[in-house]
Parts: C-alpha cells; sequence; structure tokens
C-alpha cells in the first residue's frame, strides 16, 4: 500500500520538480525566492494530475493481472482427478 502511495505522489509532483529543476538550470544555478509565482501552476498540478492517475490504473492493473494468473495456477493444479488414471 505504501508502495502505491508513494508512487501516486511521486508522480504527481514530478511535473513540480523538473520544473523547479528547469528554472535552476535556466537561471545558471542562481536560487530565487519566488520562482514558483511565475511557475504555470495549473498546467503543473494538470499534468501530475495525468501522472498520478496513469500511474495508479497501471498499478492496479498489473495487481488484477497477478491476482488472476495466481488463482488460475491454484484452479489447474487443485483438480480432482488423480495423474495416471482415466475417468
Amino acid at each position: 500500500m505504501i508502495r502505491v502511495l508513494l508512487a501516486i505522489f511521486g508522480m504527481f509532483f514530478l511535473p513540480f520538480f523538473l520544473y523547479a529543476a528547469y528554472v535552476f538550470v535556466r537561471d545558471h544555478g542562481e536560487l530565487k525566492k519566488n520562482f514558483l509565482q511565475e511557475a504555470p501552476v495549473n498546467w503543473l498540478a494538470v499534468a501530475g494530475t495525468i501522472l498520478a492517475v496513469g500511474t495508479l490504473a497501471r498499478l492496479v492493473s498489473t495487481d488484477i493481472i497477478e491476482y488472476e494468473s495466481k488463482q488460475r495456477a491454484t484452479g489447474e493444479t487443485s483438480s480432482t482427478q488423480t495423474p495416471g488414471r482415466s475417468p
């Protein structure tokens, strides 16, 4: 569960971190106190939301596929027939 939460939060804040790195490189390593005032916060939030929802969908679908493959594997091995005998 913590893996899912960390992945979602990481993907949401990834555009903000990338923008901060871009501003840092653009200003030649000079830190400004108000660099987020000029940031396109709405667009960064939308991009972060899209990444977070995509990550959540990917993790959930992967978990569902793993769960279904485990169910099929146990169902195939626990048959009522005994090996070597025909019905």
